[in-house]
């Protein structure tokens, strides 16, 4: 199998071992995930079946960002200004719930996930930062706050920011310091690894005899979680967004190769691009800040619709979201649950063969073993459909493989006419309904279906009586 590299720009082979260590940037637990979060997820998910698929037995964590500037600012807003770290645990767990539970409606396989949140490693962090401390890598400022050395890293690395890269540096100078989690490319000042407690952190902190009462800034995190997660081994492969790799990823690496050595981090950076809204970037200020509620109400299986459009374009590419592209998908999604339940694809008399089995199975596999193409993954899916040699079990065993990887419950396909919560004034219009198509009252019929639709619901009329879904509005 061969995944492009974030760091040395190649697509290069993730070599075969007992286990292999996957980590993946997690939430900040302040607000709920936007769409574009849920696919950088979903494309971790997506690799993370792929590498079992293919015979990996990948370890797979995840960190949960709970203390930040964002998690303290949202929990003051709450609780006050004398918030304490009680509170801030109480405001991110809502959070994370939510989180979790939108993982569950994009059907990422969550309870295979080991979940880390940073307030449960606060004395491994500061362990960790004192090492620096140690190194010469990190000093107390007069602020009271910890920060890393960059001019200290390049002097003995030579590589910072070598993940953007190699002229990243060119035209940069080294500045003074920053204490915010987030900023510009343009911002080559030390990092925070201790931010020291001040007012505006209302009673969230944690002392230390030497890095003193502070909390840890947001690069520092990911970098002790591995070393954790993994036992000291580097992670194989490290997940994340695009918009991570600076400062993000890029403070992950110098910190832990400052401690750790160099190459003793991560072996294989492997990155997402961003999801567009309607062509432009999401911001709340537009209204293009779209999580998964927004679609709840307008269509049927939102996350399952979701997580195949993220199908439809590579993980290296970005993709534009639209309410239309959403509801092509939820088509293309229900056309496959239905063939698949139908079983309409039945060859005639035809006996299992393993054989084409193999083939399409030989088919799919090769474009996952090419820099994970799932697209061309969905494509053969499509092909076992249009192959009309197949029999019901072949078909079944062959979709059933697929799906392993894809994760859109295909070897079930949840029926979408099915377990519909239809609200009383419905159901009583179609039981009126039912009774005058059965006293052959069809103009009566006609005119109450119109009343239905006029509720927001389709009337069809099938072999098996009278059956309602809701009709998408987009």
């Amino acid at each position: 199998m061969k995944l492009y590299n974030s760091l040395t720009k190649n697509i290069e082979e993730i070599p075969k071992k007992d286990h292999l260590n996957l980590y993946t940037c997690g939430p900040t637990v302040y607000n709920y995930a936007h769409i574009g979060n849920l696919r950088a997820y979903v494309v971790a998910d997506l690799l993370y079946r792929t590498l079992k698929y293919e015979g990996f037995s990948p370890k797979w964590v995840m960190n949960i960002t709970d203390i930040d500037d964002k998690t303290i600012k949202g929990t003051i807003e709450k609780f006050g200004a004398s918030a304490s770290v009680e509170n801030l645990r109480e405001f991110t767990k809502f959070y994370l719930d939510e989180f979790l539970k939108d993982l569950a409606e994009v059907n990422v396989a969550a309870k295979d996930i080991t979940f880390i949140r940073v307030t449960d490693v606060i004395p491994q962090i500061q362990d960790f930062i004192v090492g620096l401390i140690n190194k010469g890598y990190a000093y107390k400022a007069e602020d009271g706050s910890t920060y890393f050395s960059i001019e200290k890293y390049q002097k003995d690395f030579g590589d910072y920011g070598q993940l953007v890269g190699e002229k990243f540096l060119e035209g940069k100078k080294i500045g003074a310091r920053v204490k915010s989690d987030e900023y510009e490319k343009e911002n080559l000042s030390d990092f925070a690894l201790w931010k020291a407690h001040d007012e505006q952190d209302a009673q969230i902190f944690w002392d230390h005899p030497t890095l003193g009462k502070g909390r840890p800034g947001w690069h520092i995190e990911c970098s002790v979680i591995n070393q954790i997660a993994f036992n000291g081994e580097p992670a194989d492969i490290h997940t994340g967004g695009v918009d991570l790799m600076f400062p993000h990823h890029t403070n992950e690496i110098a910190q832990s190769q400052a401690l750790l050595g160099k190459g003793n981090f991560v072996k294989h950076w492997f990155h997402s691009e961003h999801l567009l809204v309607d062509g432009k970037k999401m911001a709340k200020r537009d209204g293009s800040f779209l999580t998964l509620k927004n679609f709840s109400e307008k269509i049927p299986l939102p996350g399952l619709a979701l997580r195949y459009l993220f199908t439809q374009s590579g993980y290296r590419q970005q993709q534009n979201f639209t309410l239309e592209s959403l509801l092509a998908a939820y088509k293309a999604l229900e056309k496959i649950y239905n063939t698949v339940n139908a079983h309409k694809i039945i060859g005639e008399n035809q006996e299992l063969q393993k054989n084409i089995i193999d083939e399409y199975l030989a088919r799919g596999g090769k474009n996952l073993e090419t820099d994970l193409n799932i697209p061309g993954f969905v494509a053969s899916l499509w092909e076992v459909f249009n192959y009309q040699a197949f029999n019901v079990h072949s078909q079944d065993e062959v979709v059933a493989n697929f799906d392993k990887v894809l994760g859109l419950k295909l070897a079930q396909p949840p029926s979408i006419l099915e377990n519909i919560p239809l609200p009383v004034e419905v159901r009583e219009l179609a039981e009126l309904r039912n009774q005058a198509r059965t006293g052959k009252d069809f103009a009566k019929s006609d005119e109450i279906r119109k009343q239905i639709e006029a509720l927001g619901y389709e009337v069809m009329d099938t072999p098996e009586g009278q059956k309602l879904k809701k009709a998408l509005k987009m």
